[in-house]
């Protein structure tokens, strides 16, 4: 059974331990983790989380079916599923330079459609690199096709105490990439590691 209730409830909590102005952004991929797609995200539109996460544009695309309007980040887009991705207002990940490069070549006759930048400081699973940096700066500088509306990162082990000195290795590299780009971009954008 999933309780609807329980989890405003826990919304709610979360929500006011976040200062003024932080956004919600809740993953609903794989099913709601097998609660129940659009139920789940129905409740959170309505209880005004700012973004929803899933896995595949097919999870995006059944979410807009259902009536979904928030915004909607996939987090792995496939270059066979760009049109799709286009078509329903879905925003995709961008976690290196190839599937950037494709993704700024099928824009063509676009502009400024919302992206959002992967970057890896330690996870080692998806994501631009700090040696990466130079070369995702000059790439986004020179199109106007997208526009970065985030930049995010993963903690390896921050529920560790044992691992705070990497968790801050981790932050600090994530704010130096994060600043060498809105330098190079010439615009801000939400960032987000947790």
């Amino acid at each position: 059974e999933i309780n609807l209730n329980a989890l405003v409830g826990n919304l709610n909590f979360y929500k006011s331990q976040l200062k003024p102005g932080v956004k919600v952004m809740a993953m609903v991929k794989a099913f709601s983790y097998g609660s129940g797609s659009f139920e789940i995200a129905n409740v959170l539109q309505y209880h005004k989380v700012d973004y929803l996460t899933v896995a595949y544009a097919d999870e995006g695309i059944s979410l807009r079916k259902a009536g979904i309007t928030l915004p909607i980040m996939v987090m792995s887009p496939e270059p066979s599923a760009f049109e799709a991705i286009v078509k329903y207002k879905l925003e995709p990940e961008i976690y290196n330079i190839e599937i950037l490069r494709e993704f700024v070549k099928f824009l063509a006759g676009r502009q400024h459609y919302p992206v959002h930048l992967k970057i890896d400081t330690g996870m080692h699973r998806l994501g631009f690199e700090a040696h990466e940096a130079d070369i995702l700066s000059a790439t986004l500088a020179h199109q106007d096709r997208v526009k970065v509306i985030s930049a995010f990162s993963h903690f390896v082990g921050s529920d560790d105490p044992e691992q705070d000195d990497f968790t801050r290795v981790q932050l600090n590299s994530f704010l130096h990439i994060t600043d060498q780009l809105k330098t190079q971009l010439g615009y801000s954008f939400i960032r987000h590691i947790a």
